[in-house]
């Protein structure tokens, strides 16, 4: 655990899997390399000092592929920062890429298993999420300009 926050519970809050006809279900077999991955994170305030902050991944198809499927998954993780006076860029730090990388490991599975189970039996997710870097990205980006 660390001294800066805690995580109280996590869950997977939504799955979405949508192959519509088996013209997608093949074209996406043959394109699925093409799709981009798409992450977004998101944090909303509850009761009590807690936060809920929301890991969605999502594989996205190029608009040039006419028979696309859509998946998408979102992990949801209850935590509390443990000192309120604690600096902004320090929390900022905690949400965007501590805690998403205690998961990253977690959605990747998640991601093969549910591609995996769907009828993609080699579909092994190509990369770590490094969620510390694209926050060092994030931020290079936002100090340039």
């Amino acid at each position: 655990m660390s001294e800066k926050y805690q995580v109280i519970m996590d869950f997977i809050k939504d799955i979405s899997f949508e192959i519509p006809t088996a013209d997608a279900y093949v074209s996406s077999v043959y394109d699925i390399e093409k799709y981009e991955t798409k992450i977004d994170i998101k944090n909303s305030p509850l009761a009590n000092g807690l936060n809920e902050l929301n890991l969605k991944i999502s594989l996205e198809a190029p608009k040039n592929i006419k028979n696309k499927i859509h998946t998408e998954f979102c992990i949801a993780v209850i935590f509390k920062i443990l000192d309120p006076k604690e600096e902004q860029d320090k929390i900022k730090k905690i949400i965007l890429a501590d805690i998403p990388n205690i998961y990253s490991k977690k959605i990747i599975e998640i991601f093969n298993t549910i591609f995996q189970q769907s009828g993609f039996n080699d579909f092994k997710f190509k990369k770590n999420i490094d969620f510390e870097e694209m926050y060092e990205n994030q931020k290079k980006i936002s100090l340039s300009n």
